[in-house]
């Protein structure tokens, strides 16, 4: 008996492992990461070179399209400019960048997952004082073969946050 449990315990372990170094997942989920990392970055410093995104991109940016429908990349690109004239975005957690796995298989997949607290400003006007609001963010990266960010998901009460700065 205990013999089987060892081995169940063994296995267990062994399945939870992350993946090792040399694996060919790891290694594209490493550059996904590095893609995020400058996708973030240039978003909070409002950077619009949109070089991490695939033409093919589809996004779930209510706070880009309030309808609740997909967004492209075109409306991406023509929606920052406007939502950075409004508002400043700062990252106030440490990224800490997770893998994701596929759905149908729970296979480590080199998607990347991060969960964290943006703080959103919209700056002092003549009539108005600077307001500030934090908005805690959970989103979700998925990568076309070249290594862009194919789809992305966001999820936050950010409709709410952005409207108590209005």
């Amino acid at each position: 008996m205990k013999k089987y449990l060892f081995i169940a315990v063994g296995l267990g372990i062994v399945a939870c492992q992350a993946p090792q170094e040399g694996d060919g997942v790891q290694a594209i989920f490493e550059a996904n990461c590095e893609t995020v990392r400058s996708a973030l970055s240039n978003f909070e410093n409002e950077v619009a070179t949109f070089d991490e995104y695939s033409e093919a991109y589809v996004g779930s940016e209510t706070n880009y399209n309030p309808t609740g429908d997909s967004t492209s990349l075109e409306e991406l690109i023509a929606g920052r400019p406007s939502w950075w004239a409004a508002y400043d975005a700062e990252l106030q957690t440490e990224l800490r960048l997770l893998p994701g796995v596929n759905p149908e298989t729970n296979e480590v997949d080199g998607s990347v997952r991060y969960y964290g607290v943006w703080k959103v400003t919209k700056s002092a006007t003549d009539s108005t004082e600077a307001k500030s609001v934090m908005v805690p963010i959970y989103a979700s990266y998925d990568f076309d073969e070249d290594g862009k960010i194919l789809y992305q998901q966001v999820y936050g009460d950010r409709t709410a946050a952005l409207q108590s700065l209005n």
